[in-house]
């Protein structure tokens, strides 16, 4: 059981340190949920549920992938303010939600609405979460970096 905690230990650790680890596991699992729920939303036909599932699974890697990553550059960039922040979380799902509209038009998906919005509600979510994860990170990073250089 140790060992499992340590592991479980090592990997957070990783997450926080690795932009890189952060976005890939990120985008793996929002690939993996969405594709479920897409297809158990157009499960009424079966063609339709794998088009719309791997249509859905693909564009949520993608989204989660490059959002994260746009995450990451505009928090350095832009990202020190509360309207940087908000900003940042607002071109990011605008883009998702762009795309994912786009993608499902041409797929012919049935139930659009029925397969995006929840999508989106969770891309709000996970975007404006990411952005506070990330200040935390920081706000721990400083606190360190004080506490090494104080006597």
């Amino acid at each position: 059981m140790t060992t499992l905690i340590v592991r479980v230990q090592s990997l957070l650790a990783l997450l926080r340190q690795s932009p890189q680890a952060r976005v890939f596991v990120a985008a793996l699992l929002s690939a993996v949920t969405w594709f479920a729920w897409a297809f158990w939303a157009n499960r009424h036909d079966i063609d339709h549920a794998w088009i719309s599932g791997l249509s859905q699974g693909c564009v949520s890697f993608i989204t989660t992938s490059v959002g994260s990553t746009l995450l990451e550059f505009f928090y350095r960039r832009i990202g020190a303010t509360l309207a940087g922040r908000i900003a940042s979380v607002a071109m990011v799902s605008g883009c998702s939600l762009a795309f994912m509209v786009s993608v499902h038009t041409l797929a012919h998906t049935p139930n659009l609405l029925t397969t995006v919005l929840p999508v989106f509600a969770v891309v709000l979510l996970y975007c404006s979460s990411y952005v506070i994860g990330l200040q935390k990170i920081k706000n721990q990073y400083e606190n360190n970096q004080v506490e090494v250089v104080s006597p």
